[in-house]
Parts: C-alpha cells; structure tokens; sequence
C-alpha cells in the first residue's frame, strides 16, 4: 500500500501552536517542549480543524496562532490552559544556607550512554519525536554593557525604543579587521570597556562567513569542490569557529561551552601526552580538533599556564602542524587584573606558548570605557585596577560608606565575596515581608554531553546551578527585590536590571492591565500561572525609558556542550532576589545602584571587580574598605606595564599619522 506524505502540521502544545506546513518547522515548535501535542494531516483544513477544536479538562499550553498580536492575547477568553513545566508553590521562603561558602565552577561531568544518542529525526507518523533531553532555548546573558554602548546618537531618546546593534568604535573595528584577516588576537581592557560587544561581533561574522562558504558550495555543487578543493572561498574549515570559555557560567555568556569540554581534557589533570592520546581515542573530540579553523577562550584569565600549553601541545599532535595549537586561529579574551584562576601556578600568559601565539602587536587593550562617564571614577578605577590608589583616592571611595536613598525606594544591590552572606542578608529581608512566600521551582532537563552520555538529572542541575545565574528555587513576596538574569524586549531590560515585585498576575490580566509583556522568543508561554510583575528602576545614566511594569514570564537556559548540543536546559522565570549577589556573580554585569561590602574580600582583583560593577560615584555605597583590601598581582603588573607603554606609543604613532592624512587630503 502506497504511503501518503503528511503535508500540514498541527501544534497544539508547543512553542509556538499553530499550523504549519514543514515537518521541520513543527519540530522545531515541538521537540524537547514538555508535554507537547501535534498531529500531521493530509489538508490545512483539517490541521486548522483539529488545533481549533475545544479540549476537555486543562491543558498543556495556551493556543495562539504563530502570528498573533499581544493586543489578541490580551482579548482572547479561550480556556485552554497549561500547568507551567516549572513548579510554582505558597509557603514559607527557604532558609539560608549554613556554613560558609567561596563560590567556584567545576566543570567535571559524568554520564550514561544514551540509547538516543543515535536517533535519527524521523516523521512524526512513524515515531513520537517528542524527548525531554532535547533543546528547549538559548539565552546568551551578555553583560550589559552594549546598553551602554549605543548604535548611534540621536536615535535613543524615543521611549521604550530598544537599542540595536551597538557599532563598533574605531579600536575594536581595528582588533575585529585583525581576527578577520587570519591573525591571532588576545584582546583586553578594563572593566566596561566593551569586549564583550567585540566578541559578539567577532562571532557574528564567523558565522556569516561560514553560511556564505556553505552557501557557495551548495550552489557550485559538490563535484567542483571534490574537483578543486583549494578554490577561492571553499575553504569549508576556515570559518568553522568554536566558542569557548573559562568557565561553564562563562561560557553560557557567551553561547558556548567550556574549554574544557570542547577540548576533551576534563579537567586535565593528567600530563600533556597522556591527554593528546585520551583525544586521540575519542573520535568525536580528535574530529573537532581537526576541522576547527578558528578557538574563542573567554575569560582567559581565569585558565592557567600549564593547560594552555597542554592544549597547544594536543593540537600540534593532532592536527600535525608545529605551529601554535596546530594551526588553529587563536582568538583570547579577558582581563588579568580581574578574578584569577582557581588554584593557580601560571597564569595564561606565563605559558610557554604564548609568546608563539601572541606578538606585542597581537596584543590588544581596549581603552574607551563605556560603563562609566565620570571621569575621576575611570581613573579611580583605572589605578585601582593596578593596586594602586592614593591617599586623596582612598579618602574618597571611604567617603562612600553614606547611604544613598531613591525616591522609588528600591535598594541598591549589595555584593558580598562571600555566598553565605549573600544568603543570609536575601532570606532576612524576604522574611521581614508580610505574608508567605511563592515560590518558582525551575524545571530541569538533563541533555547529553559532547561525547554522547547522557547527564543524570542530578549532574544536570548541578552543571545548570554552576554555569548559571538562574535560581534552581526562586522565592518572591509583593515587595521583593529583584534582579533579571537575562536581557528582554530586545535589551530594552538588560542582564543587571533591577526593581520591585509589586503584583503577582497571569500574562492575560497583566495584558489588560496595560503592562509590558516582553514575550519569550519561539517559545510557549503559560496563560495560567501568576508571574511576578516587577516595576524596575529606571536607568539614570542610559537615555531611553523603560515600561513602568513588566511582566516576567518562565523561559528557558542552556548549557551547551562542545559540539553544540545541548547539556541541560533550565525553564524559570529569569530573576533573583538581589537585595545581595557574591562579587563572582556579578563579574560581567553593570549594576547602577550598587552598595559594596568588602570586609571579606579575599582574592586578588576582587575589590576592584566588585566596584567597577558601579556606573558612577553618586549611586556606589562602600562598605568596610581598608587599603590592604585592593589586592593585585604582582605578575599581571609586571607583565602587562611593557605591552601598555607600546601600545600608548603606537596609539600616538597613529593619531600623528591620521592628523596628517586629513591635512594632506584637506
């Protein structure tokens, strides 16, 4: 009997419910959704039919057609509903943790062989595609700082308008021809400087690179590349970039995984030629050695000398090339005078392959800072970075210890370098609030490593706990501070923001109710559940306004393993109480109002870590600031006083050489 080919899909439950016409597009809204519901048909009015048609008892998700306005929730009096996949419960908030604990990642992971490792997608007449370990969603937690750095003047004044994409300024576009011109690249700057724009640019135009090589070989056909592999803009390994980072909270920053992970070391304790051939073995790992053109580390300060050089030695081996790391394009980014690696012997730099990666010239500090605009606080910071601070400097961060009151009465954010701390001050004021708390208990999903192996449940929430900001258990009460984990309404709310708890509503009352709803990207939401409206404070220092209240709705975070697979994914409604964060959490974020206690600080480059977090004088409170608290390395100072003079000279060079192109042109 002849086999029909279903041509319309119904999704009832899903990310996006609707109908659609491709099997890739209803996977897409369906695999790894928990409790999705879709169906295949031979007609569209038989798809409509079914998705349109009213379902007994509560339902998964709430329907919408794929292209329904947020005007059209707001009106919709459907009862099809969706227990939301995390837990959302009334009681008592937990208790503080006990004991004290110095907060660090680890990134040893285990797992099973999975019997789904080699499925393959099928269609969905002959088999339930639906699996749990599946993707669910990617948020990329930047650092906020493309907020400061905007796209263009003249542009942000409307309200509510949300930036675009930031432009590079002169120095970053330099280091970015660099990158792309084949060369390696360690690019640094001081906290707020906009590496992290850098890098997502740098990203950006891999993967563009990348689709137009794939592009070309797709449309010139196989046999000519087979023909002539060495054609112009064949080169299918060139643009073939992985992302990688220090750390696995790093590395969801950045969307990808941890070195460590893309390498195959673990947490290569083992000498360099043990690793190379525990690589060699694994053909998955010795593959993507060998077709990577180009290695991302972010967060370069925190990895240490010996597994530099251990990594360079794997990918001379491997990739049999003496070149460093075997050929690969080296692409570093980080700052040495910020938190340092765990348990260091050598910092990267003190590696015996540096030198061979990096030239003075391949040597980049960014030096326009965009965080903060007071002068006198940049160079504060600037001095303290390097462990230097004056007597007239240290009188007046000590001058800071006053409170700072706002008219809106949201608090600024304390930092503690202690995580006990942290728990103790966020639980006592949750407590002090009238009435029980509700709690949001994430749903978490285990996904599969590089390698295959599926992660238990526990080993996935322990990689989720680790690589993310997002709480397993998130308490809130109407007037819990709050702060947001990721950035929404296309960072219009950034990474950092925070504010006050002030409802709690479903998504369709808080639509009627005229509040701002900055709707998850390709996901499904829940119509049922009552979501923390918050009301954030509005940004003093950035020129656009933001909505007076809005809705924050469950959504979804990844950690990604080193083939770009999913590892495990959280859904959670993506804040935190923020009364207190530890100084290691807030690396990256730029915090507006923010009170410093340092009386605890105790690793090199944590205070200034802590107070660079601020954007100006008038809104930083310190806390127990004594001088012997600015810890620096010695090393870093030494290593980085030389490159610093040349590139000041070179800057100079190229300043006198551009005021007389414009003289001779003029």
């Amino acid at each position: 009997m002849a086999k029909y080919r279903l041509k319309f899909y119904a999704v009832r439950t899903g990310r996006i419910p609707g109908v659609y016409k491709t099997w890739a597009e209803c996977e897409q809204q369906t695999k790894g959704f928990p409790g999705a519901k879709h169906q295949s048909f031979l007609t569209r009015e038989e798809a409509q039919a079914w998705y349109e048609a009213p379902q007994a008892g509560p339902q998964r998700i709430f329907e919408t057609d794929a292209n329904s306005t947020l005007a059209e929730l707001a009106m919709d009096v459907s009862e099809h509903r969706q227990p939301a996949p995390l837990k959302v419960y009334d009681g008592p908030a937990p208790d503080a943790a006990s004991g004290v604990k110095r907060e660090r990642e680890d990134d040893s992971l285990g797992g099973r062989e999975s019997k789904s490792a080699k499925r393959e997608t099928q269609d969905p007449s002959e088999t339930d595609p639906t699996d749990p370990t599946d993707p669910i969603f990617l948020i990329v937690d930047n650092d906020g700082d493309e907020d400061l750095q905007k796209p263009s003047a003249g542009d942000a004044e409307e309200e509510h308008q949300p930036p675009g994409e930031p432009v590079l300024s002169p120095q970053q576009s330099k280091i970015l021809h660099m990158i792309m011109g084949g060369e390696n690249v360690f690019f640094t700057g001081s906290a707020g400087t906009g590496k992290s724009v850098l890098l997502r640019a740098i990203i950006k135009m891999f993967r563009e690179k990348e689709n137009e090589v794939n592009s070309k070989i797709a449309s010139q056909g196989l046999s000519e590349l087979l023909g002539n592999p060495n054609a112009p803009g064949m080169d299918t390994s060139r643009w073939k970039l992985a992302v990688t980072a220090s750390t696995g909270m790093a590395g969801v920053n950045v969307g990808g995984s941890t070195v460590h992970s893309w390498a195959g070391v673990g947490l290569a304790k083992e000498n360099a030629n043990d690793l190379y051939h525990k690589v060699q073995k694994s053909k998955m790992t010795k593959s993507r050695w060998l077709s990577t053109g180009a290695l991302i580390i972010d967060e370069i300060s925190m990895i240490d000398g010996d597994l530099l050089d251990k990594l360079d030695y794997i990918g001379q081996m491997i990739r049999k090339n003496p070149r460093p790391f075997g050929g690969i394009q080296c692409i570093f980014t980080g700052d040495f005078f910020q938190l340092p690696p765990v348990r260091a012997m050598r910092f990267a730099f003190e590696a015996k392959c540096w030198s061979h990666l990096f030239s003075s010239r391949n040597i980049k500090s960014l030096t326009r800072v965009y965080r903060q605009a007071d002068t006198k606080f940049i160079d504060i910071l600037e001095s303290m970075r390097r462990g230097i601070v004056t007597d007239e400097n240290m009188n007046l961060l000590q001058s800071l210890s006053r409170v700072v009151e706002y008219p809106d009465d949201i608090e600024p954010v304390t930092l503690f370098s202690l995580k006990a701390d942290v728990d103790r001050t966020n639980v006592s004021k949750l407590n002090a609030l009238p009435g029980d708390a509700v709690t949001y208990e994430a749903w978490d999903a285990p996904g599969k490593n590089a390698g295959g192996y599926e992660l238990s449940q526990e080993q996935a929430v322990k990689q989720l706990n680790n690589s993310t900001i997002w709480p397993e258990k998130l308490p809130v009460k109407i007037g819990a501070q709050v702060m947001l984990c990721t950035n929404l309404g296309d960072g219009m709310l950034v990474n950092g923001s925070t504010g006050t708890v002030v409802e709690l509503l479903t998504i369709r009352e808080a639509l009627v109710k005229g509040y701002y709803f900055p709707r998850p990207k390709d996901q499904g939401f829940n119509m049922d559940v009552l979501y923390p409206v918050v009301a954030f404070a509005q940004p003093k220092y950035v020129t656009k306004k933001i909505p007076e209240k809005t809705i924050i709705a469950g959504m979804s975070v990844e950690c990604i393993n080193a083939i770009g697979g999913v590892e495990a994914t959280r859904h959670q409604v993506p804040l935190m109480l923020a009364w207190a964060l530890t100084i290691h959490k807030s690396q990256g974020q730029t915090i507006e109002r923010v009170k410093v206690d340092v009386g605890s600080a105790f690793a090199e480059g944590q205070v200034y870590v802590a107070i660079s977090r601020a954007v100006s004088l008038e809104t930083l409170e310190i806390r127990n600031l004594l001088p012997h608290k600015i810890k620096v390395s010695p090393r870093v100072i030494n290593w980085a006083a030389p490159l610093e003079i040349a590139q000041k000279e070179q800057e100079m060079i190229d300043e006198a050489e551009e005021i007389a192109r414009s003289a001779h042109e003029a």
